[in-house]
């Protein structure tokens, strides 16, 4: 106790000293405000620090600042990116008021690069900054939004429309076949995050590490290319902000579907032309004319709508700056009874302990709910069952209850979409917590030691209840995944003269394990829902468990002569759980080259060219992407034998194989690249050209069946890519009142199968749903990723074919399909659906106190296997009947049409392979901001539209849906009844105190 008495009085002591010389030197206050030169606005965030030193502070939302100064003659230096700085001495005045003029000169942005900063005109690897300002304008509910179309070299698709659903990312093409070809992405340090979880509205900046140089620091995380992203801290002055929105989302069109009449009609020809009877009488007709049937289509969509208010506090109270926010957004589906809910909160804290210890908490923490979540495709698509059920058959019965069935075993025979949607009750519930504790200490003046210590935790719980006819059924299953990182990171960093080195070294740790529970049940004695499950004749249980871990070393070293020659080297290593002594180290290095062309004598001075550097990288990254314990043989518990013939005894039985050589993928990268700034960096490209190759392959290789079947894991095969990105930005208007910044970006790249260990081709594993059993896909080499594999569609056998035909079995009328010369129908690559081409158009303009967002983009050079529309047409699978309005021109004798009347109808073909290219209005949105209110710091309203228009010869909802889902890119491009990205129109409100 003593002691620490004698600490307190010896710190006051010193304290009082400190405060008498700050008097003694003249230490005074001055306060202020800084506004944009052309709009007198207040600009946030603007840097002001005492020339010299390492003081300072920001302003806060409205321009507003102040900051203690030690003495009459200090310098102060007011900085923001996109502005010319200013400097100004004090000459004892107490209120400095600054105008900014705005610049195009954004060569001092700090980028985050992984493990550090550095300065944008420093970087040697090819890397995309998205920041806030990007996309505030734009309402967005997911992280990957705020990428779409913002950054070049990033493909962003939305596989399906479904509320929560999956969206895929991808970074320069797809690396892996079999493997999750996601980017890896880390916030505020911590690695693992998946994106759905993270609320955009806390998010300040993203950075997507492209090229091997730029993401080889992450070593065997790095091969999918890396998303950085940094969560909002708090400013100088405390403040409230209040961001709400409401949407109504509308499905954008609808597929022609036969009406009631119509589809009587057909059928009756359709059973005419086998000899059968028909179903419907004239009288029957008649009134489906009268009544139009039950348009299931329309019963199934209904109008959407989403709320989400986000309440945030920030600012600094001493030493101590926060940022803390709360989320909630619910989002009800186009489709009934489909809706997503999130629950969010994060607080960000850090605290200067003293001049050389920082110290920070960041707790985060969400909730998502996917109800009644339409996922996968394929024949148990609602949507599609939906296109392809009965017109003639109403939703319920005259008592009131539904039609589980066609009453005349008519178009698709499953269950009544309709029904099935309305009673079903699915839950997906993910509850995620992540914590991250973060020590600074600057040890020397040029050495600095961090400290980051991550746990994350997801529980997610899966309760499905169906009372699809005759028994009910229910699943339940509970997957509990945790997680812990330790990172040590030790940065040395010295400027001698012309030279600046920066070395940086770290030693890091993760460890996770997951835990999975399950039963189902079946056959409900009294059917009444999920938490009923026990009143179930019949029940099974499953459980699971794994752990894996990793143990890195990483060192990068960076040299800047006279800030013209650029040198960038890393070296990482990885120890990994998931594969055996001898294969579990992997070692990944890169080096990364630029020159500032500017700095020499004929460029410094010329007034177009302001910036002009060249970059050039090489790397290798890795991939882990296995499941643990793949090296070994596996068992399947779950199983059981009836020894008796009747009772089931409990028991196991090999289920997989195990190779003990497994070893990492390895994808090596070269990047070249340019970046050209334009009339003082009014405008400034940036261009990259480069090339990967993926070697060693994880590929789920089959096994022949006289071996034993199935498949195991090889390192065997190569894929490469290749490709351009090109980035412009720019201010096309600047002038007092008006402003008008646009950017864009544009990727073209190829992706291409090297070798498949000897093999020619493997058959894909996303099957048809046509009844046929045959897969969709199929992985040849020398072609991309994406290759549909099918017949070849010829139109229809005619009159004058009929003897050609009926050697195939077939009538005049019926589908024509290529064949060989012994008339076996000849089965190949039928298009592509990995795109080949990304663009996007972002455009920002400000008019006084309007603001507005025009975001375009789209994608190219792909195709869509439409299997939608074959399952329309009918005659295959559990869609026995033709619904397509195209039957209305089907062949007859006296109409020779090349619409098939009867025959075969394979879905997987080329009739219906179509065209995946578009162009997509995916926002407009207006803002006005009210300034002067007294007592509101800010208030702005505005109004959006999302997906307003589509401009695609795609037949189907949307060209860019596909059925592959996130991690998968063997089917791209395949579409099986998806779900329909909407059509939205929100309005909203930001309101600052």
């Amino acid at each position: 106790m003593k002691e620490q008495h004698y600490s307190v009085g010896r710190y006051l002591f010193v304290l009082a000293l400190l405060l008498c010389f700050g008097l003694a030197r003249g230490q005074s206050k001055i306060t202020g405000k800084v506004v944009d030169a052309k709009d007198n606005s207040g600009i946030p965030g603007v840097n002001i620090i005492i020339k010299g030193t390492s003081t300072g502070t920001v302003t806060d939302t409205d321009g507003n600042y102040s900051l203690n100064v030690p003495d009459n003659n200090a310098v102060i230096v007011f900085s923001f990116t996109g502005y010319t700085s200013q400097e100004v001495t004090v000459s004892g005045k107490s209120v400095i008021d600054i105008n900014l003029e705005p610049s195009s000169k954004l060569l001092s942005e700090v980028v985050v690069v992984g493990y550090g900063t550095r300065k944008k005109s420093d970087l040697t690897g090819s890397v995309s900054q998205v920041g806030t300002k990007d996309f505030k304008d734009q309402p967005v509910t997911r992280l990957e939004e705020a990428l779409q179309g913002r950054a070049s070299g990033v493909l962003v698709s939305k596989s399906s429309g479904t509320p929560g659903g999956d969206i895929k990312v991808r970074i320069r093409g797809v690396n892996s076949i079999t493997g999750n070809n996601q980017p890896l992405v880390v916030v505020d340090g911590i690695i693992g995050f998946t994106m759905s979880s993270v609320n955009p509205n806390d998010i300040e900046s993203m950075e997507v590490l492209k090229d091997a140089s730029a993401t080889a620091i992450y070593g065997s995380r790095g091969s999918n290319g890396v998303i950085l992203i940094t969560t909002k801290k708090g400013t100088d002055k405390p403040r409230v902000d209040l961001d709400v929105f409401t949407g109504i989302s509308t499905v954008p069109k609808y597929i022609p579907i036969l009406g009631a009449a119509d589809f009587a009609r057909i059928e009756n020809s359709r059973r005419a032309r086998t000899g059968g009877s028909p179903v419907f009488t004239d009288s029957d007709i008649a009134a489906l004319q009268a009544s139009g049937g039950t348009d299931y289509q329309r019963a199934l969509f209904r109008t959407g709508k989403t709320n989400n208010i986000q309440v945030s506090t920030s600012g600094k109270s001493g030493k101590v700056t926060y940022y803390v926010s709360g989320n909630y957004m619910k989002q009800d589906g186009i489709v009934i009874t489909t809706g997503y809910t999130r629950i969010s909160g994060r607080s960000n804290i850090s605290m200067d302990i003293n001049s050389k210890l920082k110290v920070g908490l960041n707790m985060f923490a969400t909730r998502e709910n996917r109800h009644n979540e339409v996922g996968g495709a394929g024949a148990g698509s609602p949507i599609l069952q939906t296109l392809t059920w009965d017109p003639t058959t109403p939703i319920r019965n005259a008592q009131g209850g539904y039609n589980n069935y066609s009453l005349m075993a008519l178009a698709h025979l499953a269950y009544n979409p309709i029904a099935d949607m309305e009673t079903r009750d699915l839950n997906r519930i993910d509850d995620k917590l992540n914590t991250n504790i973060n020590l600074s200490y600057k040890i020397l003046p040029s050495l600095n030691f961090t400290a980051v210590a991550g746990f994350g935790t997801t529980n997610s719980t899966n309760e499905r209840y169906f009372t699809t006819p005759p028994l009910p059924y229910a699943y339940f299953n509970s997957d509990k995944s945790s997680g812990i990182q330790l990172s040590n990171i030790l940065t040395y960093e010295k400027d001698f003269g012309k030279h600046n080195v920066k070395v940086t070294g770290l030693y890091e740790i993760q460890q996770g394990d997951y835990r999975g529970n399950s039963y189902s049940a079946s056959n409900f004695l009294v059917p009444g829902g999920f938490y009923l499950a026990e009143l179930a004749a019949g029940k099974q249980i499953g459980n699971d468990y794994s752990k894996s871990a990793i143990e890195s070393f990483m060192g990068r070293a960076e040299y800047i002569y006279n800030n013209q020659f650029f040198v960038t080297g890393t070296v990482r290593r990885d120890k990994s759980s998931r594969f055996r002594d001898g294969n579990n180290v992997g070692i990944f290095p890169s080096v990364a080259l630029a020159y500032n062309l500017s700095t020499l004598p004929f460029l410094s001075n010329t007034p177009v060219i302001s910036n002009l550097k060249l970059r050039a990288g090489w790397g290798q990254v890795g991939n882990q992407d296995v499941a643990p314990y793949s090296t070994y043989p596996s068992v399947n518990i779950s199983g059981g034998y009836p020894f008796d013939g009747s009772t089931l005894t409990p028991g196991s039985r090999p289920d997989g194989y195990g190779n003990p050589d497994l070893s990492w993928e390895t994808t090596t990268q070269y990047n070249g690249g340019v970046d050209l700034g334009l009339f003082s960096n009014r405008v400034s490209v940036t261009l990259d050209v480069y090339k990967k190759n993926t070697t060693d392959l994880l590929l789920n290789v089959p096994v022949p069946n006289f071996a034993g079947g199935g498949s195991v894991y090889r390192n065997v095969g190569e894929v490469a890519n290749h490709g351009i990105d090109l980035g412009i930005a720019g201010s096309v208007i600047n002038t007092k009142d008006l402003r008008w910044d646009a950017n864009i970006s544009i990727s073209k790249f190829r992706n291409k199968v090297v070798s498949l260990d000897g093999r020619s081709e493997i058959q894909g594993n996303f099957y048809n749903a046509d009844g046929s059993g045959r897969p969709l896909n199929i992985i040849q080499k020398g072609q991309p990723l994406g290759q549909f594999y099918g017949e070849t569609f010829l139109g229809t056998w005619k009159t004058a074919e009929a003897d050609a035909a009926l050697k195939l079995g077939a009538v005049p009328g019926d589908s024509k399909y290529l064949t060989d010369s012994a008339g076996n129908t000849i089965l190949k690559a039928i298009g592509n659906g990995t795109p080949g081409f990304i663009w996007g158009f972002n455009n920002t303009i400000t008019y006084k106190n309007f603001d507005v967002n025009i975001l375009i983009n789209g994608l190219g050079h792909y195709q869509i296997m439409n299997v939608t529309n074959g399952i329309i047409v009918g005659a295959t699978g559990e869609q026995r009947s033709y619904m397509s309005p195209s039957q209305l021109n089907q062949w007859t004798p006296e109409h020779e049409t090349d619409i098939p009347a009867g025959g075969q109808n394979r879905t997987a073909s080329s009739r219906y392979v179509e065209n995946g290219a578009f162009g997509r209005l995916s926002n407009v949105a207006i803002g006005y901001t009210f300034k002067k209110i007294k007592g509101i710091q800010s208030l702005k309203i505005y109004a959006s539209g999302q997906n307003l228009l589509l401009i695609t010869g795609f037949s189907g909802y949307d060209p860019e849906s596909s059925d592959d889902g996130s991690s998968n890119d063997q089917a791209s491009g395949v579409q099986v009844g998806t779900y329909p990205n909407p059509r939205t129109v929100t309005l909203g409100l930001k309101l600052g105190f």
